[in-house]
């Protein structure tokens, strides 16, 4: 796989997933939007996922390309090695995307076509905001959970994100973007608060941008709630642990990127 100047390189994180990889729809993208490329990390998973994922591969080879971590990392480090593998240059663009599809890949054309009309954007991510007109579906838990968790970071971090944890994500390769994955995260859960948090430290290092200036939420039109996701509801109280956790860490970073 050419990833050097790709139009968009998407990451598919993925663990465990071999009943529920929908491989005709991420071929159905890939012959759909020439400008795109799939690259599926596969974090260490024990079924057989790495056997369909090779299946999968083999149908569209110039487009599809898979990484297999020899170990389970978690998403947070799947995601990581998997934006680090095609973010090698300043053009084009990476982003990161959930296996179950409940963004569908139709979604990535208005994220795309922000980046493109809106030069000052650097990272674009998609948003679960239920309203008239947009077909999104999440369990009221889920839901009501999302909100409070946007609420305490807010308070405990300063940063006024609506929703940090949807799947769906989209950015330019960068020097920024490569800075703030060249360590591992601090937290296995919410590791997109913690991109959040690194990228501010940079740019406050930098006095050229603002992160409400470059991180763009944008709204998805259709999201679904999958069935079997790794996620439960506990989790919620590993996230709270975690937010403290980058709170602390973060200015340790800004020192490092100094």
């Amino acid at each position: 796989m050419n990833v050097n100047r790709p139009p968009l390189v998407l990451v598919v994180p993925c663990y465990n997933e071999a009943t529920r990889l929908d491989g005709p729809r991420f071929i159905e993208a890939v012959d759909a939007y020439p400008w795109l490329q799939l690259l599926f990390v596969n974090d260490g998973s024990t079924d057989g996922t790495e056997q369909v994922l090779g299946a999968l591969q083999a149908q569209r080879e110039t487009r599809i390309a898979c990484l297999h971590l020899p170990r389970n990392g978690g998403k947070a480090e799947a995601v990581r090695r998997g934006l680090l593998h095609v973010s090698g240059s300043d053009d084009g663009l990476c982003g990161f995307w959930d296996a179950d599809l409940s963004a569908p890949l139709t979604e990535l054309v208005a994220l795309r076509e922000t980046l493109q009309r809106r030069p000052e954007v650097q990272w674009v991510w998609g948003i679960r905001l239920r309203a008239l007109g947009r077909q999104v579906t999440r369990r009221p838990l889920r839901h009501y959970l999302g909100r409070l968790f946007a609420t305490c970071s807010s308070i405990l971090l300063g940063i006024d994100s609506y929703d940090t944890q949807c799947g769906a994500k989209l950015f330019r390769n960068s020097a920024m973007l490569r800075t703030v994955l060249s360590e591992p995260f601090r937290s296995r859960w919410i590791f997109d608060v913690e991109l959040l948090t690194r990228a501010q430290g940079v740019l406050d290092v930098a006095q050229q941008a603002t992160l409400e200036q470059v991180v763009f939420e944008q709204p998805l039109g259709r999201w679904e709630h999958r069935a079997g996701s790794k996620v439960r509801g506990a989790d919620f109280l590993h996230a709270l642990r975690e937010l403290l956790v980058i709170r602390n860490a973060r200015a340790q970073w800004r020192r490092r990127v100094l």
